[in-house]
């Protein structure tokens, strides 16, 4: 008799291990917010809850409209006025948050208060308020950093008036002209350069730190292309959609308000690096920062406060 106890007792306690052991199925996965509205350049953060309690799986996050907004694990940065829905995947299971990415109350100055500025565009006015701060001039200087245009393609447009920063400094203003098609780079001659490019190594090895602003206002719905040199050229647009050239269409990666007021377009460098940006070499006498815009004549492009830096 004690010995059938014994074997009942040890049979029950293996059952019980064993649904200990039971992996819990998923059933689903919810979103911490159904809806919610951000500024143009925000972040906010979502959170995904796997369903039921104590199921396990790896969660995606994507948006349905990465010009409006891009999302990695959870964190929502607003880059456009629009509208995106912002998915959390687990198995074949989905949850959904429409996100609004509403006009930005925007204080141009505010982009002065971060660290570790690469200037690319900038008024002598403002790089003198933020000098410490400077880690790598690449304005042109005609000597050996320069802005080409392609022969015919931009006509000079008129820079008068407050800057992005309000200075009452030039910015560069250009304008498409007749020819079919568009473009200008800043032009870094890479030997007299060495030590500046070495520096922007730092970019590209802490991308997560690191945004590129670039200061921008039109009245028109010209969509331009972006194309920053480095190992390789990443090349992608700024507008309502991609950039078509050719066979190759670069992906839209933010857009701004055509009112003929100064807009900011911030983008993670973390996106460009996952497009394939790197600074740990550079092609010889790199483009920067080129851009294309096209070939409908009167397109205009007014540049002012490009630079990468850590906000």
């Amino acid at each position: 008799m004690k010995l059938k106890k014994i074997l009942f007792l040890a049979s029950a306690v293996l059952i019980l291990f064993s649904a200990c052991e039971q992996t819990v199925e998923v059933t689903g996965i919810t979103i911490s917010e159904a809806s919610v509205s951000i500024e143009k350049g925000d972040t906010t953060m979502l959170t995904a809850t796997i369903l039921p309690k104590g199921a396990e799986g790896t969660v995606t996050w994507t948006s349905s409209n990465p010009a409006v907004a891009t999302v990695a694990d959870g964190e929502v940065i607003g880059l456009t006025e629009g509208t995106t829905n912002v998915i959390a995947s687990v198995g074949s299971f989905n949850a959904t948050c429409v996100l609004t990415v509403t006009k930005e109350t925007m204080d141009p100055k505010a982009s002065l208060k971060g660290s570790n500025y690469y200037v690319i565009i900038m008024d002598g006015t403002t790089a003198s308020s933020i000098e410490s701060k400077i880690v790598g001039d690449l304005r042109p200087n005609d000597v050996d950093k320069f802005l080409y245009i392609w022969d015919g393609t931009y006509n000079a447009g008129t820079s008068t008036g407050p800057n992005f920063f309000g200075e009452v400094e030039a910015w560069t203003s250009l304008t498409v002209a007749s020819a079919g098609w568009s473009g200008a780079g800043f032009n870094i001659n890479s030997t007299a350069n060495a030590d500046l490019l070495t520096s922007m190594k730092d970019i590209t090895d802490h991308p997560e730190d690191y945004y590129l602003h670039i200061g921008i206002k039109s009245k028109d719905n010209g969509i331009h292309a972006i194309i920053l040199g480095g190992q390789t050229e990443v090349k992608f647009a700024i507008g309502a959609s991609g950039f078509v050239d050719g066979a190759a269409t670069y992906p839209a990666l933010g857009d701004f308000t055509r009112d003929g007021e100064w807009q900011r377009v911030e983008i993670p460098v973390k996106t460009l690096t996952d497009m394939g940006l790197s600074y740990s070499n550079f092609a010889a006498n790199p483009n920067i920062f080129a851009f294309l815009s096209g070939g409908v004549t009167g397109v205009t492009l007014d540049l002012d406060a490009i630079f990468f830096y850590k906000k």
